[in-house]
């Protein structure tokens, strides 16, 4: 059956610290919306709609098909969208994808009666298909998609990650409520210079084997053109206004002629922005020329995924990464003028309390204007995970509470060397000594008075101080 369909793609409620649309599902609407198909797009972590506004939000759609998003925290949210869905009308497909459902499809599948498929990783390839030829009457096999039939899990055939990035349409913004994110102010945490910002994506794909990362983009670098990022970028300067971009790949500085290309493009053009890697960057892919043409273009801060202090920690972690490459790298950023912040992760199997006290004094001793700590997380398909469970150090599978920000999250190990109370204890202490240094009070404190972040800062001060106690 393949004709004209009206597909919803729904993003579940979930507080995180950016506010920003979706690109994986501006993407596949956009893919969609090429073929002449009805999408729609609801962000219910910008909407916040209770479940009967919700409800009737489906109802008025009168979707053929709802597509759902989900990350490992949000999934008992994506599968009360599932069960909404078939509320409004059982005729209704429900399909879910993105990091968490891609590695747990059979678990999804199996304890909920409301999902009917689960979408297998990128979704550019296959999705037109899906969407033209899906019944609701009968099941049926589709590339990168999974279904229980008879109690049996079906595997469609995989599909190829989408090789040609420049050959997919910009994610479609327009079917997102912007004037709701632009009121509440587009951010992406407490840098942003500016409260109106979009996402961009250059890159896809991470060759690294860090052990606490899902890589559901695959492990294979692709590349869009710098053409085809160009033409994006001033699309969007253009169309929406925005003059402040966060670059989210993990990889970006990965190809580095690349790069220069782009830089050398939007020179040409004249394009005048700001724009920060909120994501990270590799610091070994880093040197003087690039980082010099990076500041030619707007480029205020660099972030790192650091994720230790400690040698011994970064090579249980697989990060590939030296500590004295690390510090070199961002003095070199800082002489070079630029905003530097790195995060790091307490929690590691193999990791110990003296360990984290040695990530502490790192983060101390390098010249970062801001740095982030957190615990590791054991999200499902990850090396960590299959770590702890191997030695019995997974304690518990309350996907909702394996959320980044801390004082969402329940830290789910715990090791013969620390107890999930030591371990939030050692974050906060992390805190409260970076932040809460007389130098680098006095050094921020007029800037934060003056960008109007006083009630941000002080947030964030106060979750410093809060009480440790065990998180449930």
């Amino acid at each position: 059956m393949s004709s004209r369909r009206t597909v919803l793609f729904i993003k579940p409620y979930f507080e995180d610290i950016s506010i920003m649309p979706s690109l994986g599902i501006g993407y596949l609407a956009s893919v969609l919306r090429q073929r002449k198909h009805n999408v729609y797009i609801i962000d219910n972590s910008l909407e916040k709609l209770s479940y009967d506004s919700m409800r009737k939000h489906i109802e008025s759609v009168s979707p053929d098909i709802v597509g759902i998003t989900s990350s490992t925290p949000m999934i008992y949210e994506s599968i009360a969208m599932a069960k909404l869905s078939k509320e409004v009308s059982s005729d209704i497909v429900t399909l879910i994808g993105g990091c968490h459902p891609s590695v747990q499809y059979e678990e999804i599948l199996r304890e909920n009666r409301f999902v009917d498929y689960v979408y297998i990783g990128e979704g550019e390839e296959g999705i037109c298909d899906f969407v033209e030829n899906v019944e609701p009457s009968k099941k049926t096999s589709f590339s990168n998609v999974a279904y229980i039939e008879n109690g049996a899990i079906v595997m469609g055939d995989p599909a190829p990650y989408t090789n040609h990035l420049d050959n997919l349409p910009f994610p479609a913004f327009d079917l997102f409520n912007m004037k709701g994110y632009f009121q509440k102010g587009t951010k992406f945490g407490f840098s942003q210079r500016t409260l109106h910002s979009l996402p961009i994506m250059a890159t896809r794909g991470c060759p690294s084997k860090c052990t606490f990362c899902q890589r559901f983009l695959g492990n294979r670098f692709r590349y869009r053109s710098p053409d085809n990022l160009v033409s994006e970028i001033e699309y969007l300067m253009k169309k929406y206004g925005i003059h402040d971009f966060n670059i989210i790949d993990d990889n970006y500085t990965f190809f580095k002629k690349n790069v220069i290309q782009t830089v050398e493009e939007i020179n040409l053009k004249g394009l005048q922005m700001k724009i920060r890697f909120p994501n990270g960057v590799r610091e070994d892919f880093l040197d003087e020329e690039l980082l010099d043409a990076l500041k030619s273009i707007g480029v205020y801060e660099l972030d790192f995924g650091f994720e230790s202090g400690s040698q011994k920690v970064l090579d249980i972690m697989k990060k590939g990464k030296k500590l004295t490459e690390m510090g070199g790298k961002v003095e070199l950023c800082k002489r070079l003028g630029f905003k530097t912040s790195a995060t790091f992760l307490f929690g590691t199997p193999g990791e110990t309390i003296e360990d984290m006290e040695e990530t502490i004094c790192y983060a101390l001793s390098i010249p970062l204007d801001r740095a982030a700590f957190g615990i590791v997380i054991p999200f499902p398909g990850t090396e960590v995970r299959r770590i702890a469970i191997n030695n019995k150090f997974l304690v518990h599978s309350e996907y909702d509470k394996y959320n980044p920000i801390l004082e969402r999250c329940r830290p789910a190990i715990q090791t013969n060397d620390w107890d999930v109370d030591q371990l939030v204890a050692m974050v906060q202490k992390a805190r409260k000594k970076f932040y809460m240094r007389p130098k680098y009070i006095l050094q921020n404190l007029s800037k934060v008075l003056t960008s109007g972040k006083v009630r941000m800062y002080s947030v964030m001060i106060y979750s410093m101080f809060r009480a440790n106690g065990r998180r449930t």
